[in-house]
């Protein structure tokens, strides 16, 4: 039974004391209300109204039944109207930036599906690795790799990461597995060349934290650059371990130095993936419910 649509039509009955005035009030025939009723009362087994040629009224355990039951639909019309002014909120245009490597390897079908969900918004999507200012670029959203500090952006972290060493098997058969992070400046190191990136690499272990100067053949800002090359044997690398666990777990590459915690930056200890946008956007709104729907399918 549809108890959904029996209370509507028991709710209305109880207000306008008369099946038909139900009826039209509901675009219902008048039959279709009667069977309701009927039905109701008789999953209930209890009577729910006094009937009459000429007045139809509720009996105590109507009284009862509506006073339990009101709640329950204005509930149910609360979240149908709240869902109503998402979906008429939710159009115009949302411009976000992100890395393409982590588009490739883990956004671009949740943004799909964010499409098919929400079709009256047009997305408008950045894969860039370089660094993008918001304000400037006027950019609604990003993916960001590690910490954010900026008191005008908002920060939420959508996912952990954590960094790794790699190189492919050739690479360490003929060059050597290095044990300490010293041994790196014997190593052709390839790096990665971003706003914020220095041409060092940092290390935690036992509560100390060691850095290391390093040196190579190939600096790109290009994360799929640098896992190729890595991939070739050009050199060891440093990126994160979502975008090798791949290659890991088949064995084209090998994990170096996984004894040592690897950091962003000196005074980072943790890092992880955060979406940024601007504090006092105008878009917070469609920004808000894209933020929701990346946390649930990728937090």
């Amino acid at each position: 039974m549809d108890y959904f649509t029996a209370l509507q039509i028991f709710h209305s009955v109880a207000q306008t004391h008369s099946f038909s005035a139900t009826a039209k009030q509901l675009d219902l025939a008048v039959s279709s209300v009667t069977r309701q009723i009927d039905r109701l009362e008789q999953e209930l087994g209890v009577d729910l109204f006094y009937r009459s040629t000429r007045h139809i009224a509720l009996t105590a355990r109507g009284e009862q039944y509506w006073h339990d039951t009101r709640q329950v639909l204005e509930d149910l019309a609360h979240a149908n109207g709240a869902i109503r002014e998402e979906t008429n909120q939710m159009q115009g245009v949302l411009n976000i930036t992100y890395p393409p490597t982590f588009g490739n390897a883990k956004l671009h079908t949740v943004l799909l599906a964010f499409a098919e969900r929400y079709p009256n918004v047009e997305l408008r999507l950045f894969a860039s690795d370089d660094f993008v200012d918001l304000n400037h670029e006027r950019m609604d959203l990003a993916i960001r790799l590690g910490k954010v500090e900026d008191e005008n952006l908002v920060a939420k972290q959508l996912a952990p990461q954590e960094r790794i060493l790699c190189a492919s098997p050739a690479y360490l058969a003929k060059h050597g597995t290095p044990t300490t992070p010293d041994e790196l400046a014997k190593h052709n190191c390839l790096w990665f060349a971003h706003r914020g990136y220095a041409q060092k690499w940092y290390f935690r272990k036992n509560h100390q934290q060691y850095s290391v100067q390093v040196k190579g053949s190939l600096v790109a800002n290009s994360a799929e650059m640098l896992k190729q090359a890595c991939l070739n044997g050009v050199g060891i690398v440093h990126l994160p371990d979502w975008l090798m666990q791949n290659e890991l777990g088949n064995g084209q590459l090998c994990r170096v130095l996984d004894d040592w915690h690897i950091t962003p930056s000196p005074m980072t200890e943790c890092d992880a993936i955060y979406l940024v946008y601007p504090k006092h956007s105008r878009q917070l709104v469609k920004i808000g419910v894209l933020v929701d729907f990346l946390l649930e399918r990728l937090g």
